[in-house]
């Protein structure tokens, strides 16, 4: 059970309204004046079974106790979910204080290391290391500005230094710092190699890369995955180049650390690393709401180029017409530049800063950019080529909202494939169609009530409700199709409770640190369901549908409810204003549904 459903279970919406609001419980539906609007008719009742309740008057909505909550103190879910616990003695999970506090040893470490790798650089054991920076432009100044240092490859190591600072075996491990050895004791990740602290947004070692010394391969190691570090998710020189981001709305995504090292030190400060060759979504979604560009430049060799078209899609199909947020929208243009000379950012910024500028101020937008490529990789004179290049760039054309830009995308795409456009259009409908077929033909296992097996559809098994989150979470762009929507659609209370969360955060990550333990993993299963490929406009039908359903849904529970409490008022023998009221609701409830199907007709 949830937590939102053990603090709902928990309380009585009858005992929690009656605390507040002057009830009249003669029926099994007990109403009152509504609090929520002046009247002197009861227009507010209870339904006790279904634990909700529903204003028939002004406000003309309803909810649960929660909701209820949030109503009378104006105050928001999350607040709302803890005074409801709080009332029913029950405590939350405090999962950002439980997450920081947990956190707080694993830093601690990484800031001991961070002076042990210092000390160790500055030292004779760091000659070697020193000439290395040397020959890359950097002195011991530039070192101890960007926290580097040597991970000593002797029988000195940080291990041994980490025990004598108290620093336990299991907040050493949990940064990353040691590993396990057969034998059963610990030794360091990293041995004989430049260190590299690795600082989050805001500001806190969370982990390091090291870079090889002596040749040995990889060539760059990095903190394992930990409670603080995740690469996929962290933007390298981001607690430096935020201020200037934010001031020029413009950030310049790299590969490596030592690009960005070579960015901030020769006055380019709006420079990050996405600390590997493929870009990811969430560290997009970190600078989104900091800049209005982004351009990515990227390695010029082949793996640099295959990884960033793999990435590539992804990242605009979340960000490519909006800001990756969780609710709220901003257009975000992403670039891509192109060193000519084939040298690595790092090394041209140190040898031809010019170069750089120059790169920069003529980065491709990425849909051209993306054109370029695929039309290199696909050969656009045969038919397969043709098939090819239409699959993987006209659903990114498709969601490009402005219109005559998309025209301007897709008569140049048509021209490169010497066809038309309305035969560009025709071919990707046509592909479009066999891809839906397929993914709607995909049969997953799912287990009987009897424990047996059967197969069924893979897109049958999520809720409506979940569907339409899963789609505003995966295509930010679409919040606009669901941002009034009313919270009360939503019947099952964890998706209500995340609905109403995603509406008032500006990222998906903010949204995931205003989550219970529960709600997250509610949000993690949404979003592990696959989505069927689609372009802008069947995304847009898709999540149009959805609304109208919840819509139609919704309308039909009103229905029941206005049904009930005219059948209660009956057996009382009531006829007053209030049954006026329920009468009134029952015809706008009726017009409601076929103004719905009028519309979908």
């Amino acid at each position: 059970m949830s937590q939102v459903d053990e603090v709902k279970r928990a309380l009585d919406i009858v005992q929690v309204v009656g605390e507040t609001v002057d009830l009249d419980t003669r029926s099994r539906t007990p109403k009152a004046n509504c609090p929520f609007h002046a009247e002197r008719t009861p227009s507010f009742v209870l339904f006790p079974d279904s634990q909700s309740w529903r204003c028939f008057g002004a406000c003309s909505t309803g909810g649960d106790v929660i909701s209820f909550i949030m109503k009378r103190d104006d105050i928001d879910f999350r607040e709302a979910l803890q005074r409801a616990a709080k009332s029913a003695g029950i405590e939350l999970d405090n999962r950002e204080s439980e997450r920081r506090a947990a956190a707080s040893p694993l830093i601690d470490a990484n800031e001991i290391a961070l002076g042990y790798f210092w000390t160790q650089l500055r030292s004779a054991a760091g000659n070697d290391a020193q000439e290395y920076l040397a020959g890359r432009g950097i002195d011991m100044d530039a070192a101890r500005r960007r926290d580097m240092g040597l991970a000593p490859s002797g029988m000195d190591t940080l291990t041994g230094h980490l025990k004598t600072s108290n620093i336990s075996g299991k907040a050493a491990a949990g940064a990353g710092l040691v590993v396990q050895s057969a034998d059963g004791g610990w030794r360091d990740m990293f041995k004989g190699r430049l260190t590299i602290a690795i600082r989050d947004a805001e500001g806190r070692v969370v982990g390091f890369g090291g870079r090889s010394l002596d040749g040995s391969e990889p060539k760059y190691l990095n903190t394992s995955r930990t409670e603080l570090f995740d690469k996929s998710r962290i933007l390298y020189g981001l607690n430096w180049a935020e201020k200037n981001i934010r001031s020029t709305r413009i950030v310049v995504v790299v590969e490596g650390y030592m690009d960005v090292i070579a960015a901030h030190e020769h006055g380019f400060e709006n420079v990050v690393a996405s600390m590997g060759t493929a870009i990811t979504a969430e560290q997009v979604a970190q600078v989104a709401n900091m800049a209005d560009t982004v351009i990515l430049s990227l390695d010029s060799d082949s793996a640099g180029q295959e990884a960033t078209l793999n990435s590539l899609e992804t990242v605009w199909g979340a960000f490519g017409t909006s800001s990756g947020g969780a609710g709220r929208r901003s257009t975000l243009e992403i670039k891509i530049a192109n060193l000519e000379s084939g040298k690595d950012p790092d090394e041209a910024i140190r040898n031809s800063p010019n170069e750089w500028q120059e790169a920069l101020n003529n980065a491709l937008p990425l849909l051209r950019w993306l054109m370029d490529a695929y039309t290199k990789r696909f050969d656009p004179k045969t038919v397969a080529g043709k098939s090819s290049i239409t699959e993987k760039l006209f659903p990114l054309i498709a969601a490009v909202e402005n219109p005559y830009e998309q025209d301007r995308y897709l008569s140049e795409l048509a021209e490169r494939l010497e066809i038309t456009v309305e035969q560009l259009r025709s071919n990707a409908s046509q592909i479009r169609t066999t891809r839906m077929r397929r993914q709607n033909q995909r049969r997953i296992p799912v287990a009987r009530s009897d424990g047996g097996m059967e197969l069924v559809q893979s897109g049958g098994t999520a809720s409506l409700e979940e569907h339409l989150i899963n789609l505003v979470v995966a295509y930010p762009d679409l919040s606009e199709f669901a941002d009034d929507l009313p919270e009360e659609l939503f019947h099952d209370v964890q998706n209500q409770a995340l609905f109403t969360l995603w509406r008032t955060s500006d990222t998906i990550d903010k949204l995931r640190t205003s989550l219970t333990p529960d709600l997250e993993e509610r949000l993690d299963q949404i979003t592990g369901r696959e989505l069927p490929p689609a372009d802008q406009p069947n995304r847009v039908a898709d999540i149009s549908e959805c609304v109208r359903r919840l819509h139609e849904r919704h309308l039909r529970l009103l229905k029941s409810q206005d049904e009930r409490v005219l059948e209660e008022m009956a057996s009382l023998d009531e006829v007053d204003q209030t049954r006026e009221l329920v009468d009134e609701n029952v015809l706008k409830t009726n017009d409601r549904l076929k103004n719905l199907f009028a519309r979908q007709r």
